[in-house]
């Protein structure tokens, strides 16, 4: 009987591979498309030194995005992938923001697949900084809503002396990932969900297993990750992920996953090689913003309960 269970569940997993595989074919095409129209219509103006990336799948939370991004009070260029099912909200974009790059996107990968594939893009344009947003409620927290809304009011502060010390802070070189506040949170948190995914893309990037094996296995305790996957990047800090190679089969499709998927494993790699290679980790409230350690106690209540032993 197990022997028999065992070969229907191989039987499925290859089934569902090959699913994938079909239909990451199919989005490919479609993400060519949208690549090459955004690079023939994508126009830079010299002064302009941000772009604001968002994904949009949730559509209500749009209200809050366009009145935080009135706090930034400099030029910038807004970058919005949608779902084809929202497609009702661009007129809405359009009326605040007419010149915003809007470009419907598959609904695979959450808003990590959306935010590597605009990112050489954005890069060749000649872009220095990214903010990343995205609309995010959450369903299996209590407090889905409110984490994102103090996630956005943190990276898009009201006060403006804030806002000035976060674009001085960008302008360094040393400067890694300014994330929001209370959101950094330590790297052994349901690790065991993403542990093999980070390893197989940092050995990807860095080319050193020992090196990889001793970050994630040995010394984990000494890393962290902004949860929520929104921050503030330099993208000459951000090379190793604009010029990874990635491909659409490597996301899983989407089936309400709430952990363990190569976007969550993304999550805690954008901030991780920023750590790697000795850069600056910020985290900004919206009444300050200051130089945080790599190392953090920082245990969420959602967190694995034996994680929570281990550390």
């Amino acid at each position: 009987m197990d022997i028999i269970l065992r070969i229907k569940n191989k039987i499925r997993f290859k089934k569902a591979r090959l699913s994938n595989y079909k239909s990451s074919l199919k989005m490919s095409q479609q993400y060519n498309q949208i690549n090459q129209l955004l690079m023939n219509s994508v126009v830079r103006s010299k002064e302009t030194k941000i772009a604001v990336v968002v994904h949009l799948f949730y559509e209500e939370s749009w209200i809050l995005i366009e009145k935080k991004l009135k706090n930034l009070s400099i030029p910038f260029d807004l970058f919005i992938s949608i779902p084809s099912s929202n497609t009702r909200i661009i007129n809405n974009i359009k009326k605040k923001y007419q010149l915003a790059y809007i470009y419907i996107t598959p609904n695979k990968g959450r808003d990590v697949l959306p935010f590597v594939k605009i990112l050489p893009i954005i890069n060749d344009k000649g872009y220095s900084y990214v903010l990343k947003l995205h609309s995010k409620k959450s369903t299996h927290r209590v407090d889905g809503q409110e984490w994102m809304t103090n996630m956005i009011s943190s990276l898009l502060p009201d006060k403006k002396q804030v806002l000035d010390d976060l674009l001085s802070i960008l302008e360094k070189k040393s400067t890694g990932i300014i994330g929001p506040e209370d959101q950094y949170i330590s790297l052994i948190v349901n690790f065991q969900a993403n542990g093999t995914l980070m390893t197989k893309t940092l050995k990807i990037i860095y080319k050193n297993r020992k090196k990889v094996f001793n970050i994630l296995q040995k010394n984990r305790k000494n890393y962290g990750f902004f949860a929520g996957t929104m921050f503030w990047i330099r993208l000459d800090n951000f090379k190793s992920i604009i010029n990874y190679n990635f491909k659409l089969s490597d996301f899983e499709l989407e089936n309400g996953q709430i952990d363990g998927t190569f976007a969550h494993a993304l999550e805690r790699v954008f901030c991780l090689i920023h750590e790697i290679n000795g850069k600056k980790i910020y985290e900004i409230s919206p009444s300050s913003i200051k130089s945080i350690g790599y190392k953090t106690t920082n245990i969420p209540d959602w967190a694995n309960v034996q994680i929570k032993k281990i550390n």
